[in-house]
C-alpha cells in the first residue's frame, strides 16, 4: 500500500497461480472501502515468449526519500517453476498511476 495526498493506494495481484497473474491498483479514502481504479492491469503479465509470460505479481510498492516511488515485483514464464525480480518506475498524474518504463527482469531464481 502506498498513502498519498490523503488517500491510500493498494497494489495486488489479481488472478491466480501464473493464470496469468497481473497487478492492479485500488483506491480508498478509508482504507474500508476500496474502487479498483482501472478494468485492465496497472502492470500486466508480458506477451507470449517474454520473461513475465506467466505472471506479474506479488507486488511491493516502495516510495523513496527522493519522492520517486516503484513498484518491485515477480515474474516468470514457466508456471511458476523459476521466478525473476524486477521493478518499474511508478508516476503520478494527479492522483492516477501509471507504469513509466517497461519491466525488465533483474535478479533470477530457480
Amino acid at each position: 500500500m502506498h498513502k498519498r495526498d490523503g488517500k491510500l493506494y493498494m497494489f495486488y495481484a489479481g488472478a491466480y497461480n501464473n493464470e496469468p497473474q497481473q497487478i492492479g491498483c485500488a483506491i480508498s479514502e478509508d482504507g474500508i472501502r476500496w474502487e479498483r481504479m482501472f478494468q485492465e492491469p496497472l502492470l500486466p503479465s508480458g506477451k507470449p515468449g517474454s520473461w513475465n509470460e506467466s505472471e506479474s505479481g506479488h507486488p511491493f510498492f516502495f516510495a523513496d526519500d527522493d519522492g520517486r516511488t516503484y513498484l518491485f515485483f515477480q515474474g516468470n514464464n514457466d508456471r511458476g517453476k523459476t521466478w525473476y525480480l524486477s521493478k518499474v518506475e511508478v508516476g503520478w498524474a494527479e492522483g492516477v498511476p501509471y507504469v513509466m518504463e517497461k519491466p525488465e527482469n533483474s535478479i533470477s531464481s530457480t
